[in-house]
């Protein structure tokens, strides 16, 4: 479960130009997290942890939750026990009044697992209302490294601050290829949701970093001028 799908020769294509997603945690931490929940979800349909880490551990001198997508494991795609590990998440970092950090890179849905995940209070709709009712409460810091397409692109537009890796960041509801067979029009991945886009014309984006490393750090630097919640001040310099 700790190995996602690294060591396969798709998830190590997918790895030539970026983090896995447990370096990027250690990173963030400097060094292992502290405590991690639903390492063993997904385990049943041989998809590691269900596509996403959701951990707690020290960054930036503080204490901070961060839910991970892993991008060699089903392409980091949603299904229902990675819908119920976001959510919980959610109100655990808000239960402890600790930031936030969501690190994105996802190809979205998964298609077999829909019919679950539409109705209940633990559904899809439910990350978006939990991300509405943190925000002012505790710090939301979306860091994307790769595709958000559909519901995932919710996550970003729902934070505070967004980083974004360019030319491996995306955003957008519908991809070029649905825009090329809904409307006729032909347009690039960059053109539609790009980071360079985001960052300059959409204002989704707020910083455009130019590697996974480079966000991480930017991301601790923004972390040590909040405070961890709305009842405590920020650090004084």
């Amino acid at each position: 479960a700790l190995a996602g799908g690294r060591d396969s020769p798709r998830g190590a294509k997918i790895l030539e130009n970026r983090l896995f997603v447990r370096d990027r945690i250690r990173q963030l931490f400097d060094g292992e997290p502290e405590f991690e929940d639903g390492l063993l979800a997904g385990s049943e349909k041989g998809v590691s942890a269900d596509a996403v880490v959701t951990v707690i551990g020290e960054g930036a001198a503080r204490k901070v939750a961060v839910i991970a997508y892993d991008f060699t494991s089903k392409a980091a795609t949603w299904g229902l026990q990675t819908f119920l590990k976001i959510t919980r998440f959610q109100e655990l970092a808000l239960q402890l009044k600790i930031p936030l950090i969501y690190l994105v890179d996802s190809a979205g849905a998964r298609i077999d697992e829909q019919k679950l995940c539409f109705l209940g209070r633990r559904a899809w709709g439910n990350i978006f209302y939990n991300q509405v009712k943190l925000s002012g409460a505790i710090p939301q810091v979306c860091v994307l490294f790769g595709p958000s397409p559909a519901g995932a692109a919710y996550v970003p537009a729902l934070c505070e601050t967004v980083i974004m890796v360019d030319k491996q960041a995306t955003a957008y509801l519908g991809s070029p290829r649905m825009a090329q067979m809904a409307i006729g029009e032909d347009v690039s991945e960059e053109e539609l949701g790009g980071a360079r886009m985001h960052c300059a014309v959409s204002g989704l984006g707020d910083i455009l970093v130019k590697s996974d490393e480079e966000a991480l750090e930017i991301t601790k630097r923004y972390l040590g001028y909040m405070p961890q919640s709305y009842l405590g001040k920020p650090p004084v310099a």
